[in-house]
């Protein structure tokens, strides 16, 4: 083995640089790094490669092995929501959504049931032809027979003559324009009246005393639901039946006998 004096001048030139181009790259790499978290620095510039006379160039490749960057072993708090002025919560700063405020949800509207439609009130209308039906004897009617009123039972499977004895026109009071007077159909110009506290059935005689017997003004009673005949020139006096014959009385109209319009039979 050849001692380094011994070495030919070629040889010992080479073997000086590679020591010299070892010792430069040690230096850059240290300069590379810093031991404060592994972190880079700064980055010391490298030394050129060196090309020999005669020779193609040179570059040491110096392995370089690289820390893996620091990571904390703490994990920090996260932060707490923050109240603007308007007393909204920030979102950015929290990372739990922020509580219900327990306002009261609207509730759907429950429907409503509309009350059923009352009946309207029985009525006399001027110029209809109509029946007179009591309300608690049914199937019984107001009728004129040998010239006195009654209430009878007559129904579709009546004779004609009875039947047509329980038609009646209405028409406009005779002594009171917002009250009635009844016209018998089979008897024109005859109308119902009381006379003696009678309802009879007589014509007109022109007098004032037979106008004022045959005007009678409908009261409605029983809730609405049926109506009574009032005298009009006695105002305490209603109309009612008795044994199937027909008076006038001084009752209250709640005591009357209650009638309802019905189509003629």
């Amino acid at each position: 083995m050849r001692r380094l004096g011994d070495q030919p001048p070629r040889a010992r030139l080479i073997l000086a640089a590679a020591l010299a181009l070892g010792c430069a790259a040690c230096a850059a790499v240290a300069v590379m790094f810093n031991r404060d978290n592994g972190e880079v620095r700064s980055q010391a510039p490298v030394a050129a490669a060196t090309s020999l006379p005669g020779s193609a160039a040179f570059t040491p490749q110096v392995p370089v092995s690289v820390r893996p960057s620091y990571t904390p072993t703490t994990v920090p708090a996260p932060l707490n929501p923050v109240a603007n002025p308007a007393g909204e919560v920030n979102q950015e700063n929290t990372t739990t959504p922020p509580a219900a405020t327990g306002a009261p949800t609207s509730k759907s509207a429950k429907p409503t049931t509309a009350a059923p439609a009352k009946p309207a009130a029985p009525s006399l209308k001027v110029g209809a032809t109509v029946g007179l039906e009591s309300v608690d004897q049914p199937g019984y009617r107001v009728r004129h027979r040998n010239n006195l009123g009654r209430l009878d039972s007559v129904n579709a499977s009546s004779s004609a003559a009875d039947r047509a004895d329980t038609r009646f026109t209405v028409r406009k009071g005779r002594a009171d324009d917002n009250c009635v007077s009844l016209e018998s159909v089979n008897f024109p110009g005859y109308f119902l009246r009381h006379r003696d506290y009678k309802i009879r059935l007589e014509r007109i005689d022109g007098s004032e005393l037979f106008d004022k017997d045959a005007t009678f003004c409908t009261v409605t009673i029983r809730d609405g639901s049926a109506l009574a005949l009032r005298s009009v020139n006695y105002p305490s006096y209603h109309v009612v039946a008795h044994r199937g014959s027909l008076y006038i009385t001084d009752t209250d109209a709640k005591q009357a006998t209650a009638f309802l319009p019905r189509s003629p039979l």
